[in-house]
């Protein structure tokens, strides 16, 4: 016989006649309704919140004039403006700024152009997790505990550590220069070349 043939998908569902059919279809209505009251969130769509969104793709056209994440304060608290710190900052030379919720000091990238960085460093030491200082004599962050060095770009020079510092997201926006407590998804520093 043709597995193809009309009745067979009957046959495989174990359906012999009308009445069959009938029950089959009410318990597939009752299973799906079931399973709407018993998982909830798997019948709703997951869609991203903004602020997440935003952090992650700033030049989405949702959020055109959603500024994600918070403000970049300066050391005495007051928010620094992108144009502020183009017109006194010096490429290579990391910028302290304030603003996470936990208040910590963070320090913005400056890029040739001058442009700021998509991407800030956290001076925490991969090592042992301890405060990296600039130097700016030396153009490096030098760890106070241990002596590890990292770059202006926060990538290992001289160990203990063996990690670059870690990063938080950058988004410039409206003449704003906000903090995301979150890294990138790909680190964006060129390599070291040995």
């Amino acid at each position: 016989m043709d597995k193809s043939s009309p009745g067979s998908v009957d046959k495989l569902l174990g359906i012999k006649n009308r009445r069959d059919f009938l029950k089959y279809m009410a318990g597939s209505a009752i299973a799906s309704v079931a399973m709407g009251y018993l998982f909830p969130k798997a019948s709703l769509s997951r869609e991203v919140d903004l602020e997440t969104l935003c952090s992650l793709y700033p030049d989405n056209s949702k959020c055109q004039n959603y500024l994600p994440g918070f403000t970049a304060l300066d050391n005495k608290g007051h928010p620094i403006t992108a144009n502020a710190v183009l017109a006194n900052a010096t490429p290579g030379i990391p910028v302290k700024v304030k603003g996470l919720p936990d208040s910590s000091v963070d320090y913005l990238v400056i890029n040739t152009g001058p442009e700021i960085a998509k991407y800030a460093i956290n001076p925490t030491c991969t090592h042992l997790g301890c405060t990296v200082n600039w130097h700016p004599e030396k153009n490096s962050f030098i760890c106070p505990c241990h002596g590890s060095e990292y770059d202006n770009l926060g990538r290992v020079v001289h160990g203990p550590a063996r990690r670059s510092l870690p990063l938080i997201t950058i988004v410039v926006k409206q003449n704003q220069v906000r903090l995301v407590n979150q890294k990138p998804a790909i680190d964006p520093r060129p390599t070291i070349n040995s």
